[in-house]
């Protein structure tokens, strides 16, 4: 069901290994590779991620700092993007270092209307 708008995102961006929709539980609701093939993701990304997003939202709503929509996990050899699509779900990218995270943020805010419309 997100399988198609997952494959676009990764395939419009350079250094892209993967992409997700998660929710804020923790559950991987749909996870593609970087040639945009069904995989199983790391546990850790929707074990570990999901709940710390939802903790910085609830972070940000108790001390009125507006919504936070997203944000970048960036280690030596990957980055992490994380987009909110709804109260409950976000969209996840994962890219090799040195790709240009802001031409892949750029994908995903672009992608999320579609991936919203499908939750």
């Amino acid at each position: 069901m997100f399988q198609p708008t997952l494959a676009h995102i990764v395939k419009k961006v350079d250094g892209a290994m993967g992409a997700a929709v998660l929710s804020l539980e923790g559950l991987v609701i749909e996870a593609i590779d970087g040639a945009g093939q069904p995989m199983t993701p790391e546990p850790a990304l929707a074990d570990a991620y999901g709940p710390v997003f939802k903790q910085l939202i609830e972070a940000g709503d108790a001390v009125d700092a507006g919504e936070l929509d997203r944000l970048t996990i960036e280690s030596p050899d990957r980055a992490w993007l994380v987009r909110r699509l709804s109260e409950h779900y976000v969209a996840a990218l994962t890219v090799r270092a040195g790709t240009a995270l802001s031409k892949a943020h750029y994908h995903l805010r672009v992608a999320a209307p579609d991936l919203a419309k499908e939750l």
